[in-house]
């Protein structure tokens, strides 16, 4: 399994054309060629671009034929008229964490947090993770949805994604003792490099799942 993410900065003033341009031009492209998009997410805590688009592929050669494919160069230089700071990333499931059913959740929010493995602690960081990390993370609200390892393009090498139902619930396991111990082991024994960031659903992507499961059902 093997997700895409595009992320960019809207340009001012342009917001109105840009919406109506990934409802009614990009997502049915990306749809086209074979991206399945399962999240349009806005950072609204932490660095980078502040939009994100998630697509997912079961396979690295759909991938490599969609972002090939004429459709999609097209669409993606159509996009650079909105949107400036544009990267993107292919990511691998690491097989660390449970993704049976990954997938689009409407109404969710992510605390994501990236970092580097320190070499030769692979194994120790997978006991670490399983037994230690995600339960308590659990206990606390946030549920670890994936795990992904970047393979192509920028970024920190692991993306552990984290999902809520709301900010509260982010910002009260990130305050508490048993986080804030659970991460200092992480970074003493596991991890370098590591940042993270909380994003809300922009609903564009909602929009069209809704509207797409509302059409099937006609």
């Amino acid at each position: 399994m093997f997700l895409f993410v595009q992320q960019w900065e809207i340009i001012r003033g342009k917001g109105a054309e840009y919406t109506d341009f990934v409802l009614r031009r990009h997502l049915p492209v990306m749809t086209k060629v074979g991206l399945n998009m399962i999240g349009g997410f806005h950072v609204i805590v932490g660095s980078g671009p502040r939009i994100s688009a998630v697509s997912l592929a079961h396979d690295f050669l759909n991938l490599q034929k969609a972002i090939e494919s004429e459709e999609f160069i097209e669409v993606t230089r159509e996009l650079h008229e909105f949107v400036y700071n544009y990267n993107s990333a292919v990511l691998k499931r690491t097989g660390r964490v449970n993704m049976e059913g990954y997938g689009i959740e409407v109404g969710t929010w992510r605390f994501n947090q990236y970092y580097k493995l320190i070499y030769n602690t692979e194994k120790e960081y997978t006991r670490f993770l399983q037994n230690d990390y995600i339960p308590t993370l659990t206990k606390l609200g946030i549920r670890i949805k994936a795990e992904w390892q970047v393979i192509l393009g920028a970024g920190l090498r692991i993306l552990l994604e984290g999902v809520t139902t709301n900010l509260s619930d982010v910002a009260q396991a990130i305050m508490s003792d048993e986080f804030r111990s659970l991460r200092r082991q992480l970074l003493s024994n596991f991890a370098g490099n590591y940042s993270s960031r909380i994003l809300v659903p922009t609903g564009r992507v909602e929009i069209a799942y809704l509207l797409g499961e509302m059409t099937k059902a006609l």
